[in-house]
């Protein structure tokens, strides 16, 4: 077979790429990683990496996570290599003669050893930082003649699992924010709120937080009909992805989209291949305006067609977040510049997508904070929730401080080896099981553009301060006091984009750069306000002692402390009007399960069914076919948590809602908004 040469000129820093994974090879190392940013490039790569092969008469097997990207990897490499790849997958004709091969990793993990391809010269896994199963594994020793090259925008697990076991050496490409500054990625402008959605109280399993408690705490606490409304303000007109907490709210808010007028349609795991290729191009082709989705768009989707991410999905992940923003920073003529709308922590927590990164083959030490139940395997590091029988006593013995260690054994579901661990009896009482009433209060979401913009001037008057002091070399701490102190007059005048660019010059191996950026600006900020604070309250001395010159003093006159106001100039409060009833819950629930809801109360006690009839509504309902979820927004009447204690019983509510919605229903509370609150907002 002849060779086809590629039809998409290499980047600059493609050819470096390229060229770094082909030395790492000829230095011995046959299993690379290799990192790229999301939106780089990779596949084009990919293809002039095959090429190589092609010309040894040997062919390639590119493997994928999931099923959904087969197709999708298939016709990216067709385009660009310009011959015909043969799909390995149940249900697709198989064209073992074809040089380029694409699979899923179920699929072949599925199959005997006999039946895998032959003659394969490069074995290559995208997405590679899912690639630390046994299947991987059990590939990668099936092929021992095979160059192994993993890709990956996000070379690092949430678990805190390394790669060691899997890969000799990393190597790593451009930055994004370079790709940013020469033009092959987008800009961006990040709209965020104060009132960010909270997860006190969510659980987490595996590094990230339960699907089921997010789902509950997000849609308690702010509503499709808020989302919606931001959609207008900031993004209306724009190509929009919405990254939804649950399957049932991605479907909530599609319809929410629609019955408004927008086109808008809804993504999942569970959506048929077909379905799903039909709504992208609709997407694409701008015939759908907005898609929702629960866990499908966050990586192998390129579209440069979007405009904006709109994020309702708190992550502990810094992966998932990166995944999820670079969707949007591809580069398109009709896209100056990309829109980031986050209602949660996340680009707080995980930073902005063009912050550096520290990637590393090797494991994250797992801590008692952050392993979450979770031991390590000492063999080939996997991170891993020991197995309810697992817990089971081995062996035992006494402390120094008379307290029980406890020892267990527990099989290792990546490598199979045995690992060893101990629990330490503890001297906190047991309990009963009680069931707590979890309060959480609505949000009125005001969304804010955060300026990332960055002076020149600024940064040069910061860098002549530290020469003038003599600075340079002084601690970070010390250089940050003095800048408050030279700047106190202008410090309103910086930007979050000012102090990210201070935070590089001061720290450049400072990794969460815009968190540091985003407590020095707040800060600042606080330092300025108190300083217009002292001022005016000097010029109101000076007034004062101007007007009575014989420093006669008046029985009126009462100290003040600096931002106090005097009893006179506070105007007295109107006392609030009460909540009108009606406008609790949210209508289009109410009215979609108004039966569930009477039958509902009807299976409560009689106080308890008259409290939830005069003081609460549906706000948000969401069901799967096993379980629902049930927010109720309650009216902030007076002595409120007096009467919930004498009304509700967390037992009797979930029991009562599981009989009247035929599901085994898990139901929050919710603080309906203040009238004042509301007129603000």
């Amino acid at each position: 077979m002849t060779k086809v040469a590629c039809i998409y000129e290499l980047r600059n820093y493609q050819h470096q790429w390229i060229k770094d994974i082909w030395n790492s090879w000829k230095r011995g190392n046959r299993r690379v990683l290799a990192q790229l940013p999301t939106g780089a490039g990779k596949t084009i790569c990919f293809a002039h990496i095959c090429q190589k092969f092609f010309q040894k008469q040997q062919k390639v097997l590119v493997i994928a996570h999931r099923i959904e990207l087969i197709t999708q990897a298939a016709e990216k490499l067709e385009q660009i290599v310009g011959e015909p790849v043969g799909i390995i997958k149940g249900g697709c004709a198989a064209h073992p003669e074809r040089r380029i091969q694409v699979a899923s990793i179920q699929t072949l993990a599925r199959r005997d050893i006999l039946e895998l391809p032959l003659n394969i010269g490069l074995l290559l896994f995208d997405e590679a930082h899912h690639s630390s199963a046994s299947s991987y594994r059990r590939l990668i020793e099936h092929y021992q003649e095979a160059q192994i090259l993993g890709v990956t925008a996000t070379p690092q697990r949430i678990d805190g699992q390394g790669f060691q076991e899997l890969f000799d050496d990393l190597v790593v490409g451009i930055s994004t924010s370079t790709l940013i500054k020469e033009g092959y990625l987008s800009k961006f402008r990040l709209f965020t709120t104060n009132q960010t959605i909270s997860t006190i109280g969510v659980k987490k399993s595996r590094g990230d937080f339960r699907a089921k408690e997010l789902a509950v705490a997000v849609t308690s606490q702010i509503g499709v009909d808020e989302i919606f409304q931001n959609y207008l303000k900031y993004a209306k007109n724009l190509r929009t992805v919405i990254f939804a907490c649950s399957l049932e709210h991605s479907r909530a808010l599609a319809a929410k989209f629609r019955r408004n007028g927008i086109k808008a349609e809804h993504l999942d795991g569970e959506t048929p291949p077909e379905l799903r290729v039909q709504i992208l191009e609709r997407f694409r082709g701008g015939e759908t305006q907005v898609i929702t989705n629960y866990e499908i768009l966050t990586e192998g989707y390129d579209c440069p067609n979007i405009e904006c991410i709109y994020c309702v999905r708190p992550t502990e992940s810094s992966t998932l977040w990166l995944q999820m923003t670079g969707r949007v920073l591809r580069t398109h003529t009709l896209k100056p510049t990309a829109v980031i709308i986050d209602v949660t922590d996340n680009w707080k927590k995980h930073g902005l997508p063009d912050e550096q990164r520290q990637w590393s083959l090797e494991a994250k030490t797992l801590t008692a904070s952050s392993s979450l139940g979770l031991i390590q395997c000492p063999h080939c590091t996997h991170a891993f929730k020991p197995l309810s029988h697992e817990l089971a006593i081995v062996d035992g013995e006494i402390g120094e401080d008379g307290l029980l260690i406890e020892h267990h054994e527990a099989i290792c579901p990546n490598c199979g080896q045995a690992v060893e661990f101990t629990t330490k009896e503890t001297t906190e009482p047991i309990l009963e099981k009680t069931y707590r009433i979890r309060i959480r209060h609505s949000l009125n979401i005001d969304l804010t553009e955060i300026d990332l913009s960055v002076s020149g001037t600024r940064l040069e008057m910061v860098y002549d301060m530290l020469y003038e002091q003599r600075l340079k070399n002084a601690q970070p701490a010390k250089i940050y006091k003095a800048i408050f102190m030279t700047f106190i007059e202008r410090m309103s005048e910086f930007t979050l984009g000012d102090w990210r660019a201070i935070v590089k010059m001061i720290e450049p191996t400072e990794l969460a750069i815009t968190k540091k950026a985003w407590e020095l600006y707040q800060e600042a900020l606080d330092r300025h306000k108190n300083r217009l604070l002292a001022l005016s309250f000097i010029e109101q001395r000076k007034l004062k002692n101007q007007d009575n010159p014989q420093g006669i003093k008046s029985t009126t006159d009462k100290p003040q402390t600096l931002g106090s106001t005097s009893k006179e100039s506070v105007p007295k409060q109107q006392p609030q009007s009460p909540l009108i009833k009606e406008n609790l819950g949210n209508v289009y629930f109410q009215r979609k399960y108004a039966q569930e809801w009477q039958k509902s109360l009807a299976k409560c006690s009689v106080t308890t069914a008259e409290f939830l009839s005069q003081n609460a509504g549906l706000f948000h309902v969401e069901t799967t076919p096993k379980f629902v979820n049930i927010s109720l927004e309650i009216e902030n009447v007076p002595d409120l948590k007096l009467k919930l204690k004498e009304v509700y019983n967390s037992t009797e509510i979930q029991s009562a809602f599981s009989q009247g919605f035929g599901k085994q229903a898990k139901v929050m509370l919710r603080l309906a908004p203040s009238q004042t609150q509301s007129q603000s907002a």
